[in-house]
Order: C-alpha cells, then structure tokens, then sequence
C-alpha cells in the first residue's frame, strides 16, 4: 500500500486517528517510533524550528518544501498530513 491508500484506511478505521504535529525529520522519527500510524506537518512548527517566529509568510514555498521532503524521506512509507 503506498501511503495515500494507508491514510484512507487509517480513516475508515473505527477510531479517530490520533497525529501529532512534527516539524523536521527527527521528530517525525520519534513519532513514529512511538507508535503513531501518520503524523501531521504544520506550518507554525516548521517556522517556529527553523526561524524561531511565527508562520507569517517569511518561510518561501522551497524551504517549506525542503523541509517537508525531508520529513516524508525520513518517514518512509508513513503518512504525513502537510
């Protein structure tokens, strides 16, 4: 299963699926190995890892994307949520 058709059965499940929010790989690392089935990236903790600020638009779509890339390669075959 690749990890759009993963997330829709986590969905269908019989339960809420619980995601945290990870902002970079190693915490989406740690998420996973605590159990999580899918995790969620937001755009408040990658500007708060990377610039210490808010997410106000001073992040550009590529280091968004960098970041999220990296999340997604350090996660192999878990959903993330961007």
């Amino acid at each position: 299963m690749n990890r759009t058709q993963t997330l829709r059965a986590l969905l269908a499940g019989p339960s809420a699926l619980v995601t945290p929010t990870v902002y970079d790989a190693l915490s989406s690392r740690i998420a996973v190995q605590a159990g999580f089935k899918a995790i969620f990236v937001s755009g408040f903790g990658i500007a708060a890892s990377r610039l210490g600020m808010p997410d106000t638009g001073l992040i550009s779509f590529g280091e968004m994307l960098d970041q999220i890339s990296g999340i997604c390669a350090a996660v192999p075959g878990v959903p993330v949520i961007a």
